[in-house]
């Protein structure tokens, strides 16, 4: 079959078997359905691992400063791109083909923000562990859930998406093709939604923060020994 007619171009990656029949709800996609049971079990493992690890860098060391701010910056310029695609897809999707402000740039501005943010996590703690448990969700997303979704608008937007897809990367932004739009109609809802799934978010991140904390402290019982 024609990439173009599956909205699988070579902007993106190729589609996973499943997606060889049509996929009418992304629901029907097995990754889709895994991804948070998956995403939550690799987070607690690595967290707990993290835990009962002796800490790379302890609370005082000049690189525990320099991680923790690295670790910040990357997670609001994830957060902050979440905040401003949610206000031009959240009330449209469904509905039609985003294609101005960050849709401009990439077919997948708000994944790309999740992917800054959870990729702060591993400097918050300080973990080459966590990052490397974080890396089974990321590859589902990346080769299953987001193909997936993908997929779906292909079928339900047919030659209008796959024209979109011609033109705009899934992942690798081109800012020389940015157009400026201007939010639609209920999409302060949607914006609405996203700062109270920033709010989760942010807590998450204090409390990986306070882990680490208390995990420097030499009272912290460190079975394993890694490093």
């Amino acid at each position: 079959m024609d990439s173009s007619v599956t909205g699988y171009s070579t902007h993106g990656l190729s589609a996973p078997a499943e997606h060889t029949a049509p996929l009418n709800t992304v629901r029907e996609s097995l990754g889709y359905r895994w991804r948070i049971v998956i995403t939550t079990v690799s987070l607690m493992a690595g967290l707990v691992l993290t835990a009962l690890n002796r800490p790379l860098v302890f609370e005082g060391n000049r690189w525990n400063s320099v991680l923790e701010i690295l670790g910040w910056g990357i997670f609001f310029v994830g957060g902050g791109l979440r905040l401003w695609a949610s206000t031009y897809i959240c009330a449209r999707k469904t509905r039609e083909i985003v294609q101005t402000g960050p849709y401009s740039l990439c077919r997948n501005p708000l994944y790309w923000g999740t992917l800054l943010m959870v990729g702060a996590f591993p400097l918050f703690l300080k973990s080459p562990v966590l990052a490397a448990a974080m890396l089974p969700p990321v590859v589902l997303y990346l080769f299953a859930v987001v193909p997936a979704e993908e997929a779906v608008m292909a079928r339900r937007h047919g030659e209008g998406y796959a024209a979109y897809c011609s033109e705009v990367a899934r992942w690798l932004p081109n800012f020389s093709r940015y157009q400026r739009g201007t939010p639609q109609d209920g999409q302060h809802i949607g914006f609405y939604r996203e700062c109270q799934r920033m709010i989760w978010w942010l807590g998450l991140a204090g409390g990986l923060h306070l882990l680490f904390h208390y995990a420097s402290q030499s009272w912290w019982w460190h079975p394993l020994r890694w490093w």
